[in-house]
Order: C-alpha cells, then sequence, then structure tokens
C-alpha cells in the first residue's frame, strides 16, 4: 500500500496538469487583490489588509476548488483510462480497492495543494502592499487556523466525490464536464427540489454544499462544528466505499 501512494504522490509531482494549474492559480491571486487594490487607490477608499482580505474572499476560494478537482479529476485519474495505464496497473495483481484508495490519497493530496494557492498567495500579497492587520470585529482568535482547516477538510470531500466520478466515465473529457456541471449546479437543484419535498431541503441543509459556506464566518456555533466535521468526513467515506465497488467492478479496456 505504501509503495502505490509513493507511487501516485511521485505522478502527482511530475504532472504538467498540476504543475499548470498551480502556476495560473497563482497567477490568478497576484491579479486579483491588486485589482482592488488601484481600484481604492485611484478612489481614495482605504485598502483592504491581507487578513480583511481572506475573511472576504475565503469562501470564494470554494469556486476554485470545484473547478481544480474537476480539472485533475479528468487529467490526473481519468487520463489513465485512454493511456493504458490504468488497465496495467489494474493487471500487476494488486487489490483494486487498495489501488482505488491510493489513487484517492493521491488526488486528495493535489487538490488540497491547489486549494490553498489562492488564500496564501493573495494574502500574502496584500499583506505586503497593506499590511497584515487585525481580525475583523467579532471574529475568533482561531479564524485563520479553522478556516484553513475546514478548507482543507471540504477540499478533500469534494475529491472524494471527484474521485468517484472518474471511475463511473473513465473518458476525462466527460469527467471534467460532468464534475463542473455537478458542482456547480447541484446547490440549486436541490435548493430547488427541497422548496418542493422537505426531504432534499434537510438534504441540502446537511451536505457539504452547504455548509461549505460556514469556512468564512466569523465564528461558528459550537453546537454547528460537529456537523461541520462529521458531514465531510461521511462524504468521504461513502464517496470512497462507492469508489471502491465501482472500480472492483468495472472493465478496464
Amino acid at each position: 500500500m505504501y509503495n502505490l501512494i509513493k507511487a501516485e504522490l511521485f505522478k502527482l509531482r511530475k504532472d504538467r496538469v498540476f504543475r499548470t494549474m498551480i502556476l495560473i492559480i497563482a497567477i490568478l491571486s497576484l491579479v486579483y487583490p491588486l485589482l482592488y487594490y488601484f481600484d481604492n487607490l485611484s478612489q481614495g477608499s482605504p485598502q483592504m489588509t491581507g487578513v480583511q482580505f481572506l475573511f472576504n474572499f475565503i469562501t470564494g476560494n470554494t469556486l476554485i476548488v470545484k473547478f481544480s478537482i474537476a480539472v485533475l479529476a479528468g487529467f490526473f485519474i481519468s487520463s489513465e483510462y485512454s493511456t493504458g495505464v490504468m488497465k496495467t496497473i489494474a493487471s500487476s495483481g494488486n487489490v483494486r480497492a487498495k489501488l482505488y484508495i491510493a489513487k484517492l490519497i493521491g488526488f486528495s493530496l493535489g487538490a488540497m495543494i491547489l486549494s490553498l494557492v489562492f488564500p496564501i498567495v493573495s494574502t500574502l500579497e496584500v499583506s505586503l502592499l497593506s499590511g497584515f492587520g487585525h481580525l475583523p470585529e467579532g471574529a475568533e482568535a482561531s479564524f485563520i487556523p479553522r478556516a484553513i482547516g475546514l478548507t482543507l477538510l471540504f477540499t478533500v470531500a469534494f475529491a472524494s466525490i471527484g474521485a468517484l466520478f472518474t471511475v463511473v466515465f473513465t473518458d476525462s473529457g466527460k469527467t471534467i464536464g460532468f464534475s463542473l456541471i455537478f458542482f456547480l449546479m447541484i446547490d440549486t437543484v436541490l435548493v430547488g427540489l427541497g422548496k418542493k419535498i422537505a426531504f432534499f431541503s434537510t438534504l441540502y441543509d446537511y451536505s457539504i454544499f452547504k455548509l461549505v459556506g460556514y469556512i468564512g464566518q466569523t465564528s461558528i456555533d459550537s453546537g454547528d462544528i460537529p456537523k461541520l466535521l462529521i458531514v465531510p468526513l461521511v462524504t468521504i467515506v461513502v464517496s470512497g466505499l462507492l469508489g471502491i465497488l465501482v472500480f472492483r467492478r468495472k472493465e478496464i479496456k
């Protein structure tokens, strides 16, 4: 198992798409704060500090995470089906469950790295321009470590769903296309269904798709903390088990 994980991490380091995505997100992370900086400068408005920028835009990072997972899933995992690599790996004698878990770990680590690029790079840049500043009034002292921790946890939860799509569709284009549509539309679909059927409203309230919005809140009630930890963990386990089940039965050509 260790060697399988090690091999996936090696492939991740060498993956051109992964490195390109880091570069693109890093560039966007540098350009985006500058737009606000020069706009405020021209209007004579107070500049945002680093921590204010992080506070205001950490929730928006979820969109970057969703796009990153969809693209990385298509090229890092699904592409192995078309190149024949997956068939070779599956016939190597290793248990398919272990193969899938190793790929999920490598894929999740890649997604976690991508999820931190925007918050870290943009906050550092704004801090250099305007200073780091102080947390907004009412924000808890644990806001930054909590926001980073929840970002990583929810990213793995989203990644586990993305990995499941790779074994269902196997094709890079289909995986990327469906993943993007799913991640962008699932909130609207569940909210719409919830207005007609109470079950879907409850399902959405206790899903990672809604709870991910808690990341940027100034403070979180102690009663909400368990579901913010349990829901993404359950999502990871359920999606992982479904992925293993599909991968076991999948005919790899």
